[in-house]
């Protein structure tokens, strides 16, 4: 069901079954006659939504006005949502709004946070598909009062092309200077590092990036969120059941060879598993998968367009649910072990077992 954060909850539940359908209303289309004495303090209010925007709120539409204990991460490789990292995000943020952007998709978040999770004020999800809305007063001010800012699975390119130099990109950098949670899953968590796979030409598979690592798929965005303790991260998800060891380490390749740093840091997350990173740096992971620590001595030998990739300095680590590391920098106490590309081939051919 489709409403404005001025409506009242009950009066949309009643005309929803009235009307045997859903529909999207206005400012307070419905919403019953308030006591003054009752009412929010207006300050607390968004302004208006615009009728372009598809929004879903649960909850109470006011600003709650806490104050988050963060700033913090929540990095999810995709798959199945970790209840224990959304409870960790209410601990920074108890009785907080928590925002759910997206740029497809519909309201699936709200009641599973609102009311399985529980302990926030609100939950809203926000469908920003085009610039105009990224710059929407509405969408700025929502992000800008949110505790909780948490992008959902989708596709990148749109949260990048669509949110780049715009209120969007503005609020999730004073979101991270107010202490909030930042979190995403899937294509959420793939544009929370220093640099992100930006998947402007579609995806590219390990195979693709050994072979070339300048092919036409290897598309790399910097700096769309400036979080000190992600600095040099690269992130991937769905990690093992994709194969994507062989495209995270040409990611780097390219990231060094391009002069944009020299020991970048691959950050690969399977699906059903998370990374919580606290204010402080510290993190550990949850989830039924693993999360792939990769990191670099020296620069590759070979990485340059039209040949296959070799880099021979590689190291990573793997670490389960309740392992532990740290950031900026990912040290970690889990067992290094040695990683090689020669010619496009990887060693070992089967790093996840």
């Amino acid at each position: 069901m489709l409403y404005s954060r001025f409506s009242g909850l009950l009066a949309i539940a009643l005309f929803s079954a009235a009307c045997g359908e859903n529909s999207t209303s206005g400012a307070n289309d419905g919403a019953p006659e308030t006591d003054a004495s009752t009412a929010p303090d207006a300050s607390l209010l968004p302004p208006t939504a615009p009728s372009t925007l598809v929004h879903y709120v649960t909850g109470d539409p006011a600003d709650s006005r806490i104050l988050p204990t963060g700033p913090a991460l929540f990095l999810a490789g995709g798959g199945s949502d970790q209840d224990a990292g959304f409870a960790w995000a209410q601990e920074i943020a108890p009785q907080g709004d928590l925002v759910v952007l997206r740029t497809s998709g519909s309201d699936g978040y709200n009641d599973y946070l609102y009311s399985d999770i529980g302990g926030f004020d609100s939950v809203e999800t926000l469908l920003v598909d085009t610039r105009a809305l990224a710059e929407d007063a509405y969408v700025a001010w929502t992000l800008q009062h949110a505790e909780v800012i948490f992008m959902a699975g989708g596709d990148q390119w749109t949260y990048l092309d669509t949110w780049r130099g715009t209120e969007v990109q503005s609020a999730l950098a004073d979101a991270w200077q107010r202490g909030a949670v930042i979190g995403g899953t899937s294509a959420g968590c793939a544009v929370l590092g220093e640099f992100a796979f930006s998947a402007e030409n579609d995806t590219v598979y390990s195979s693709e990036a050994l072979s070339d690592p300048y092919n036409e798929f290897m598309t790399l965005e910097h700096n769309f969120v400036e979080f000190p303790l992600m600095a040099g991260v690269i992130t991937d998800t769905h990690f093992a059941a994709r194969d994507r060891m062989g495209r995270l380490a040409a990611f780097m390749a390219r990231i060094i060879s391009d002069g944009l740093h020299a020991s970048p840091i691959g950050l690969g997350i399977d699906e059903a598993t998370a990374v919580l990173v606290s204010s402080d740096g510290s993190a550990r992971v949850i989830g039924n998968g693993s999360v792939y620590l990769l990191t670099t001595a020296a620069a590759p030998s070979q990485c340059v367009s039209a040949l296959p990739l070799s880099f021979e300095s590689l190291n990573y680590r793997v670490l389960g649910d309740g392992d532990t590391l740290s950031f900026p920098g990912g040290a970690s106490t889990a067992a290094t072990l040695p990683l090689s590309i020669d010619e496009g081939v990887m060693t070992p051919t089967n790093p996840y077992q």
